[in-house]
């Protein structure tokens, strides 16, 4: 039987807290032109991006649609976010050009 939801969110705060991770996830924190040129560029060939956040709001998560199947990248707010859609950026910006 499944742990109740209150014991889940407290195992997943305790494993965070393992990990290292005080951090929050906020979207506020990357720089606005990044976010604006990554939605330019998958939705300006076909795609669509969607921005969100993990359930227990420790992580980002980015979903991508229109690249073969739908899928979701999760992020923690200790790795490189900003690199990260500077990569989209790049991968879609190629697409454009083919």
């Amino acid at each position: 039987m499944p742990k109740p939801f209150r014991e889940q969110d407290e195992s997943r705060s305790r494993r965070r807290k393992a990990r290292g991770s005080q951090q929050k996830a906020d979207w506020t924190s990357i720089d606005g032109g990044t976010l604006q040129a990554v939605i330019a560029a998958v939705t300006s060939n076909g795609g669509a991006i969607r921005f969100g956040y993990t359930r227990d709001g420790g992580g980002y998560a980015v979903g991508i649609l229109g690249d073969g199947d739908p899928y979701t990248e999760y992020l923690r707010p200790s790795d490189d976010v900003t690199g990260y859609l500077e990569e989209i950026i790049s991968e879609w910006s190629d697409e454009i050009k083919t």
